[in-house]
């Protein structure tokens, strides 16, 4: 579900920008052109040790546009950022990706593993004025992973107790999610499962307000129990978005925001010129050009930041398919591709990857050997394969052409042309088919539909389990609908990510996917390429954690402090509570 192309796509148009979201001032400039010169940092009202003063309005810009804000709902990667603002869960990720209590004091393991016992905080409100009880979360839990809702994340919780006999409508409640008090409610698994803890924090389970009922609706007011809430009237859909701090949030002091303000379907020139000018106050989306300009300049280079790299890009073999159902094409492709060529195309983004996990996923071995750029070993695994090709005459190789299905988003085309050089030279022809991301979806999922593809995933939650189960397992293998689009079966790989997601030992589970890893490494069902992170710059007077791991932007704990805006209340830390 986790493909990329859904997640931060250009949608609408420079002018839609330029409607809902630029000054008079930055249409000039833009109108004029790009100058090369920044405008310097927005100075601060204050010295830095200033403790967090409340008030004021965060106004962040993207290009694309959210598709709803039910956490039961459908997915994308955009509208996560402001769901989590709006309801806050059991556990949840701190900046670093970490598990920590959220809703739930704490909870208790117990039953060997398959039991989680959780005890709320008492006296949560939700924004509606309601406390939060575990009922609340057996129902909330229970609309989320109902047959008629749109959960794309349902799956993800198959483990529990009576979900096969709820998921298909043969039962009324879910049995395994037990309310033993009014602030105890427990999760009863059928097997013990070392990722339940992370999809717990992801969006689809948490507490909604009784206004949204049991069953998913898409007409409801979202409400929840996050530090921002939404009022009627303040989602403008296709335009903008604007959440409400919640005076009754469980964090004494937190947030210390008014307000968050989205404004969508806005070019990235557009953003700078907002950005620059202080009409927006965080700039995530820019050109290659810009971010070159922000990072060079000495006075805005203390407040940028690099994201984490916590996305997969490769190029996806489809097993079944000559030449790649041969084992070692599929390990000449992955020597002949130099991944220092791809970087080059977009340097202040990409990081060269060859192995399946991602440099800021928990897992990551970065001495594990994998694959790596060997021309001459490209040519080996050639000849081995029976196709033996000689670069001085061009003899050789595979005699058919090859199709590599793409979709148009920017740099997968420009490394789609590269990966076509680097091919040439051992003899497999590739020729590129651009279609669009449904059909490239549509063709790429079904078993005989394309020999070559694209990959691209980004996680659901870090661990090794988001890329590994959903990419690369036998059971992840559909006949329409297939996340495993290499059509990759291995039953020694299956058995080990199966041990891997019940194994509770933190060090036993890391050697059982290290050897996971090696299997995908030497059979290559993709050549990894690449991972991809975002640089992020912020205005000086933007104070406090902002950016997140899992949900990209978090200003739970963030304050503004901009010169000639009003002082507002200053906080001492005795009053914000323990924070997170």
């Amino acid at each position: 579900m986790r493909s990329i192309p859904g997640r931060r796509s250009a949608r609408g148009s420079a002018v839609a920008g330029i409607a809902t979201g630029t000054s008079m001032a930055a249409l000039v400039a833009m109108l004029v052109g790009c100058r090369a010169e920044l405008a310097p940092p927005i100075p601060t009202a204050s010295s830095r040790d200033t403790e967090a003063r409340r008030g004021g309005t965060l106004h962040l810009a993207s290009m694309a546009d959210i598709r709803g804000l039910d956490p039961a709902g459908p997915a994308d990667g955009l509208s996560g950022a402001a769901m989590h603002l709006i309801f806050a869960g059991l556990v949840d990720f701190d900046e670093h990706g970490r598990i920590l209590p959220d809703l739930a004091d704490h909870w208790e393991l117990a039953d060997a593993g398959t039991t989680y016992r959780f005890v709320l905080r008492e006296g949560v409100r939700m924004h509606d004025g309601e406390e939060l009880t575990a009922a609340d979360v057996k129902r909330s839990m229970e609309r989320a992973l109902h047959p008629s809702s749109p959960d794309p994340n349902a799956s993800y919780f198959d483990g529990i107790a009576g979900y096969a006999a709820y998921a298909s409508g043969r039962a009324e409640h879910l049995d395994g999610v037990v309310v033993e008090g009014r602030y105890v409610v427990s999760f009863r698994l059928s097997q013990p499962d070392a990722t339940f803890l992370s999809v717990l924090a992801l969006l689809s389970p948490r507490p909604v307000c009784k206004t949204g009922g049991d069953r998913y609706v898409d007409t409801w007011l979202p409400c929840g129990a996050g530090p921002f809430k939404l009022l009627a009237g303040r989602w403008q859909r296709g335009a903008s978005l604007r959440l409400e701090r919640h005076d009754g949030y469980f964090r004494a002091g937190l947030p210390y925001l008014d307000a968050v303000e989205w404004t969508y379907n806005e070019q990235p020139l557009a953003q700078r010129f907002g950005f620059e000018a202080g009409e927006v106050d965080l700039l995530r989306e820019m050109t290659q050009a810009d971010q070159t300009r922000f990072a060079s300049d000495a006075r805005w280079r203390p407040f940028g930041t690099r994201d984490a790299d916590v996305s997969l890009y490769g190029e996806a073999m489809n097993t079944r398919v000559p030449p790649f159902d041969n084992v070692e094409v599929r390990r000449a492709v992955a020597a002949a591709i130099d991944r220092e060529h791809y970087r080059l195309l977009k340097p202040g983004y990409v990081t060269p990857l060859t192995q399946p996990i991602p440099r800021d996923i928990p897992g990551h071995d970065p001495d594990l050997p994998c694959q790596r750029y060997d021309h001459a070993a490209a040519l080996e695994h050639m000849r081995l394969a029976g196709l033996p090709y000689d670069p001085a005459t061009g003899l050789g190789g595979w005699p058919k052409p090859i199709e590599y299905l793409l979709y148009d988003k920017g740099l997968p085309v420009w490394t789609a042309q590269v990966l076509k050089q680097e091919l040439a030279s051992i003899g497999l022809r590739i020729e590129l088919r651009l279609v669009s991301f449904p059909a490239f979806l549509a063709i790429q999922q079904r078993p005989g539909g394309a020999a070559m593809s694209l990959g691209s995933w980004s996680m659901d939650y870090p661990d090794p389990s988001s890329f590994f189960e959903p990419l690369f397992t036998s059971g992840a293998i559909g006949a329409e609908s297939s996340s495993n689009a290499a059509f990759f079966s291995n039953l020694r790989f299956d058995d080990l990510v199966a041990r891997a997601h019940r194994e509770l030992d933190a060090e036993r589970r890391r050697t059982l996917y290290d050897e996971a890893s090696s299997i995908l490494c030497d059979e290559a069902p993709w050549a990894f390429t690449f991972s991809y992170h975002w640089f992020e710059e912020r205005q000086a007077y933007v104070r406090g954690p902002v950016f997140n791991a899992v949900w990209i932007v978090d200003p739970t704990r963030t304050w503004l402090d901009r010169a000639g805006s009003p002082a507002g209340s200053t906080l001492g830390s005795s009053s914000v509570g323990s924070g997170r």
